[in-house]
């Protein structure tokens, strides 16, 4: 080979690698245009409400607070993780194809880094952290994304069917500032999509087989039927219910914290505001536009623009130093992978003190 052939196939190397790195550093730009817009459209809510309240009334409302009450809500959200963990280990024994079992504790600790992850990072990165603390106990990449993605369709659907409920209950803040036939109708459509889909899954899931690139899907969709049609069924949809269920007494806690005696109805009706909005991805973690949609149903009902802010924004912190326990055990979590273990072994774990 002479000097000009290497010469050569030099030029075609870095030929070739300039489409790669220019589509990853498109991609790269792409996500940072998407965080700015995320951040600007935060910091522009906030600039918002900052004209239409008096900072010496917000910070004499901060310091009326009765921390004992805020220090449940803290409590009640931070037992979350537990509940979440213990849900998604049913799902993962549900659609495991082999005789892999994991513990309790394990499970939980890893609900609860996912948590912290979700709360600094966008939160599609806390499920990525799930899914790879998981494979690396042994369950494999395919069971763990497929058990957090199962997981997540879990909570949103019982959001989902929650809110329709509370909304169809007598609540003086149900009318949702003239958008409860709105939201009724959107959540209404997706419940009756889900519904129909399900219904028909059995038909649906050769179609699906049948192309190469859609049996992932397939797959995801026989692990979903599995999960809400097996035995796991009532474990998961009850322990979804609890956590669903904590966070409603949480913002009741907080609201008895500011000197509010909101009935539980209407704290209902904020659980399906609250978490409805952080489910429109147009934020950093819901903040801002959940504090924007808490003072416009708030001030409707007499509160002032200062209650209802620090209301949304009390929730909001309680959330993040919830979180903390999930950054702590980040710290000092050690996760070596592991093979999996026969059905028996995996018994004789769980069963035991330290599960």
């Amino acid at each position: 080979m002479n000097a000009s052939d290497v010469l050569t196939q030099s030029d075609a190397a870095t030929t070739a690698a300039v489409p790669v790195s220019s589509a990853r550093a498109h991609k790269g730009s792409g996500k940072m245009i998407v965080a700015g817009v995320k951040i600007a459209i935060t910091v522009a809510c906030f600039w918002y409400l900052s004209r239409q309240i008096d900072a010496a009334s917000l910070i004499a409302g901060m310091a009326r607070m009765d921390l004992q009450w805020l220090g449940l809500a803290i409590l009640l959200v931070m037992m979350q993780p537990l509940l979440v963990g213990l849900r998604w280990r049913a799902i993962v024994h549900e659609i495991s194809e082999t005789e892999w079992r994991v513990a309790r504790g394990p499970m939980i600790v890893i609900s609860a880094i996912g948590t912290f992850f979700s709360q600094v990072l966008p939160s599609i990165a806390g499920e990525g952290v799930r899914s790879w603390l998981l494979s690396r106990l042994g369950c494999g990449w395919r069971i763990a994304i497929m058990s957090v993605l199962i997981d997540r369709v879990v909570g949103v659907a019982l959001l989902l069917i929650l809110t329709v409920v509370i909304l169809l209950l007598p609540s003086g803040f149900a009318e949702l500032a003239g958008l409860r036939d709105l939201v009724l109708t959107v959540y209404g459509t997706c419940l009756l999509t889900a519904t129909v889909m399900l219904l028909f899954l059995r038909y649906l899931i050769p179609l699906l087989e049948r192309h190469r690139y859609l049996r992932w899907v397939s797959s995801l969709m026989v692990s979903l039927r599995r999960v809400l049609f097996g035995r796991a069924a009532p474990v998961v949809l009850g322990l979804g219910l609890m956590v669903h269920a904590l966070t409603i007494v949480a913002l009741w806690s907080i609201g008895r914290a500011q000197g509010l005696m909101l009935p539980m109805s209407d704290a209902a009706v904020l659980f399906g505001v609250v978490l409805g909005v952080a489910l429109i991805p147009i934020s950093i973690g819901g903040w801002g536009v959940r504090e924007l949609a808490v003072v416009s149903l708030l001030g409707r009902h007499g509160l002032a623009p200062e209650q209802a802010l620090l209301f949304s924004v009390s929730f909001g912190i309680a959330a993040a130093v919830s979180s903390l326990p999930g950054g702590v055990a980040w710290i000092f979590y050690s996760s070596p992978e592991r093979s999996p273990q026969p059905r028996h072994t995996a018994a004789l774990a769980t069963d035991s003190p330290l599960a």
